[in-house]
């Protein structure tokens, strides 16, 4: 079996960057985490309220209707499987997020950046929703722990000289790729027993 077969993140991946559609979608990595994020809001959200952020300029548009249900399929199959972990608060290891990072020079890959960029704009637009939790300290801290060291992820030439002071107190971005499956399990797993 490949590591696609096995890796249910990879085969989303793999099935985006191949899409026919590929220019109209955003990027499989930032989908991936956006999905990751929107599916760790507290209270589940519709997928017709979410799935136009997966499409660049919120458009969805399919060449046929065997193309609409193939994308669906594998949306849904993706939603299942980072469901079933979240419930059990397991981490999201197939995630690879090691395999991010370039070893030699230290560097994030662009892989790391948008993903990082999708999970961060879930969490904005959907900030509604996490408000839901404010009254469970825990949750927010976790939350705010969560937003802060993935935001590490974007840093770039605009990033502010304050957030940058802020980010040297944090780890550094390999142990944040190596807590990051299991930091993004236990925020939805907080978020979901919190707002039961």
């Amino acid at each position: 079996m490949s590591e696609a077969q096995n890796n249910p993140f990879i085969s989303f991946i793999d099935f985006n960057k191949k899409h026919p559609l590929a220019e109209h979608l955003q990027p499989a990595y930032y989908q991936l985490g956006f999905i990751c994020s929107v599916q760790a809001v507290p209270e589940i959200i519709d997928l017709e309220k979410w799935l136009v952020y997966l499409w660049r300029d919120d458009v969805i548009s399919f060449d046929n209707e065997k193309q609409a249900t193939e994308y669906a399929q594998v949306v849904l199959t993706m939603l299942t499987e980072i469901d079933s972990l979240y419930e059990q608060a397991k981490p999201l290891e197939q995630l690879n997020c090691m395999n991010w990072l370039n070893n030699e020079q230290h560097l994030l890959s662009e892989d790391a950046l948008l993903f990082a960029s999708g999970f961060l704009a879930a969490i904005e637009i959907f900030n509604a929703e996490w408000l839901q939790v404010e009254g469970d300290e825990s949750v927010q801290n976790l939350l705010q722990t969560s937003v802060l060291l993935i935001t590490k992820l974007t840093k770039d030439e605009h990033t502010s000289a304050e957030l940058l002071a802020l980010f040297e107190q944090l780890p550094e971005v390999e142990e944040i790729l190596k807590i990051l499956p299991s930091l993004i399990s236990n925020l939805a797993y907080s978020a979901a027993q919190s707002s039961h």
